[in-house]
This record gives structure tokens, sequence and C-alpha cells, in this order.
């Protein structure tokens, strides 16, 4: 059995007097590329913003490499190696495709090896060398979306945590998109992928988590849950 890295206990957190999330517990082992898929206001990306440190726990505790991140800051989560890649890909538009990967580097702004790290992200992305001195805003959806993998690579993350990456793109990016992250996978990284389109989800997670309104339903392997035949019926048209 790999190393827990990530390991949520309990968690309950909501909006007012609204409880989003209903005591949920996941682990992720170092490594492991999980999926957690669900329809849209399940409570999938509140669960990122969780592990992020943007959204305050009114119960659970947050387990990241064996230490306990109650009273860690978002911006020190992201030094200790938990780096998101949010929802809608928010570049920054204004800047140009490089500040937005230098920007990434920014918790690693002393270390001399980030030059390094940014022609590594030209390589594994030629088109974002080809419109590195572009405005991010005048890129495709696609290509901002390899921007902000880009950037989420560049600060070195040991969890990396990819909100709803298919969004609003067309059938043949998403497979692109999917692609880079089976490369990422391959690599070793830790990956945690949420997504609506929960059949190109678990086709590559090691594990996956169903999230029905606040409450995990169904837990397995990739592979079972793709066959499993309720969860066919609710979010794979079976």
């Amino acid at each position: 059995m790999s190393e827990t890295l990530l390991e949520l206990s309990g968690i309950r957190t909501g909006y007012g007097r609204i409880e989003a999330l209903h005591g949920l517990d996941v682990t992720i082992a170092r490594g492991e590329t999980v999926a957690l898929v669900g329809a849209n206001g399940a409570g999938k990306s509140t669960l990122l913003r969780v592990i992020s440190g943007l959204q305050p726990l009114s119960a659970g505790t947050v387990h990241f490499g064996g230490q306990n991140l109650a009273r860690c800051k978002a911006a020190d989560r992201v030094h200790r190696g938990i780096v998101q890649v949010p929802e809608g890909r928010q570049v920054f538009a204004g800047l140009s495709v490089e500040d937005n990967l230098t920007l990434g580097a920014f918790s690693r702004r002393r270390d001399k090896t980030v030059p390094d790290d940014l022609d590594a992200m030209y390589q594994r992305f030629p088109i974002l060398k080809e419109k590195r001195r572009l405005h991010a805003g005048n890129l495709s959806g696609g290509q901002q979306q390899m921007l902000a993998i880009g950037r989420a690579l560049m600060a070195k993350p040991k969890l990396l945590l990819l909100d709803e990456p298919s969004m609003g793109l067309a059938p043949l990016i998403i497979d692109e998109i999917f692609g880079i992250i089976k490369e990422l996978q391959q690599e070793g990284i830790t990956i945690f992928v949420v997504e609506q389109n929960a059949s190109e989800a678990l086709a590559i997670a090691d594990r996956g988590y169903v999230l029905e309104t606040g409450d995990i339903v169904a837990t397995g392997s990739g592979h079972a849950l793709l066959n499993d035949e309720s969860v066919k019926a609710a979010y794979l048209g079976g």
C-alpha cells in the first residue's frame, strides 16, 4: 500500500445555514490519480476549496503528508505543495503567457531552477512557447487550460488539484487535455481531478468517488465505477 498523502476525515462545511458537505472521508495515496465525479452542484468544487484552504470547515480534519492543516492558510498550502488548477482556468488575461507561467513559480521565486522549469513547460506545451508574448486572454479555451496546468506545474506540486479541466472545451480538445493528465500521471504526480465528465475522469483514475448533494455514495477503482450499473445510469448515459 502506498503512503497516504492526503487524508480528509469527517469533512463538513457550508454556506451560511446551508451545509454543502456532510461528513466526507477521502484519502489519496502518493502517486495516485483519484477522480471525484458528480452532477453540477454536488459539492465537488467546494471540497477542492476545503483542501486548498479557501473554504473553512465546520467539522473534520485535513491531513497532508501526515500534518494537520487546520491552522495552515491557503498560501502556506501552496508552499507545502497543494496546487490547484481552478474551474474556468482563471488565467491572468491581461498578462503575457510567459508572465502567467512565471507567476506560477511565485512560491519558488528564490529557486534558481525556475528558468529551467519554464523551458520544460515550453517543451511540454510548444503552443505556449509560440504564443509566449501574447496576452493570455487571446488564447483559445484549450490553450488557456494548458496554460493553467503549466502555471500550476511551475509551483512543483506534490498534489495537483484539477477542477473541471474539460469544462467548455470541444471533444477533441478534451481528449488532448486528458492526454496531458495521463502524461502527468505517468510521471508520478499525485492528482485529484474533479469532473462532471465522469467517463473521461474515471477512465484515467486509479480510484474514484461519486458525490451526490454533499455525500459520497460510491467509491472504488476507476474501472469498477465505469462498469457500475448505477453509476452508468446516473452519470454515463448507461
